[in-house]
């Protein structure tokens, strides 16, 4: 799309004398002194092809305010700071896509001027009426690598919501205390009975990285997959990879048999008194959470059933708008020693057999928010929600 920007209009013709030509460059050099200080008339041009969205598909999140600064990364992780500094400074854009000014200058134009921000994944194409500028349509910025020969991500706006550095659901960082690790958080509120709980806004990263093709486990160590035995990816946001027994902290024969159906398969869990099941939809399986956290269940995935895919969508790699800032990232998962559907699925086990080879999962991909049942010996991501009393659990 071309980016229209004012063009000056040439003064009336002098006469063709030295006097005349002396006037006109005169004339000529106010006239541009006068209009070049003007700021808010053009932005860079784009980098790469521009998907089309509609207003509908952006949402709104009214009670989200813009910060000055990104959440995104991780203390101490120095490669990947970064600020919004990077953004148009010169305005800002409201939850209905508005755009807001932070000076006075910005908002006095002429009618029929054309304007671009860039804000969060959107440019925002704006044009000057009475006076004004307002929106006129969006555009989605494309994703993109560190370099055309490095896979790696910018993850700056990896809990972006729908554009936004921070979500109306941010809750107060959390550290791993086994390894120091900060994890941002979210608090939902279950919609039968108002409890607010905790949840993981990033996958668990947690344990001793082993490759695709590795053939010997430790069953007293938590043992971890990378994306393309890659410990950035486990590093940046995407989070361990486990096998359905490594996530439950159980005997890796376990992802062939049902838990307590042999010696090989013993489970140690001792559910809190007052509760019998070790596992099933409401159960609060620690695995390798940490203290005093569980492995997210069946129902606090249903409180998510309701939420478009997008809106718990990473705006890393699928754009997603991550209303419910869940931030999820498709690093699909591995399966017969192969990384399958990165850029495709984000797949997250819970802490529920259905037969002796196989798990309740969840799926979460550009089309599709659902639930299935996995082979327990695939590696897929962790989410971690913190302790609670639920009376459903029985």
């Amino acid at each position: 799309m071309k980016i229209f920007k004012s063009v000056i209009a040439s003064p009336v013709r002098a006469k063709q004398s030295i006097f005349g030509r002396l006037v006109f460059a005169l004339v000529f050099a106010c006239i541009f002194i006068a209009c070049g200080d003007e700021s808010g008339s053009s932005a860079p041009d784009p980098i790469g092809e521009i998907s089309s969205s509609s207003n509908e598909d952006l949402g709104s999140s009214s009670s989200v305010a813009e910060k000055n600064s990104s959440s995104s990364v991780k203390p101490g992780d120095d490669s990947q700071k970064s600020s919004s500094s990077k953004k148009n400074n010169s305005s800002s854009s409201s939850g209905d896509g508005n755009s807001s000014s932070s000076s006075s200058t910005e908002t006095i134009c002429n009618d029929g001027d054309l304007d671009t921000l860039y804000s969060g994944l959107y440019i925002i194409y704006r044009k000057c009426e009475n006076g004004t500028w307002v929106k006129d349509h969006y555009d989605v910025l494309p994703a993109s690598s560190s370099s055309s020969s490095d896979a790696h991500y910018d993850m700056t706006e990896q809990f972006y919501c729908n554009g936004y550095p921070e979500c109306e659901y941010a809750s107060e960082d959390f550290t791993d205390p086994r390894d120091k690790q900060v994890y941002k958080t979210l608090t939902y509120v279950f919609l039968d009975s108002g409890h607010v709980y905790r949840v993981f806004a990033e996958n668990l990263n947690y344990g001793k990285q082993i490759t695709k093709n590795s053939l010997n486990f430790d069953d007293n160590a938590v043992e971890k997959y990378c994306y393309n035995d890659d410990e950035w990816y486990c590093d940046n946001g995407f989070g361990g990879m486990y096998t359905w027994s490594e996530a439950m902290g159980l005997p890796k024969a376990c992802d062939s048999l049902f838990v307590d159906s042999s010696s090989a398969c013993k489970d140690s869990f001792v559910p809190p008194e007052g509760h019998s099941e070790k596992f099933g939809f409401y159960v609060q399986r620690q695995g390798i959470c940490p203290e005093g956290w569980h492995v997210m269940n069946g129902r606090e995935w249903l409180r998510l059933n309701d939420v478009s895919h997008r809106g718990l969508s990473s705006p890393i790699v699928w754009h997603g708008w991550n209303s419910r800032g869940f931030s999820a990232l498709p690093v699909g998962y591995l399966k017969d020693g192969e990384f399958v559907d990165f850029g495709g699925w984000a797949v997250f086990f819970e802490p529920e057999e259905f037969n002796a080879e196989g798990a309740k999962s969840h799926y979460i991909s550009k089309q599709a928010h659902h639930e299935a049942n996995d082979y327990k010996n695939i590696a897929a991501s962790i989410r971690c929600v913190e302790d609670y009393e639920d009376t459903l659990w029985e």
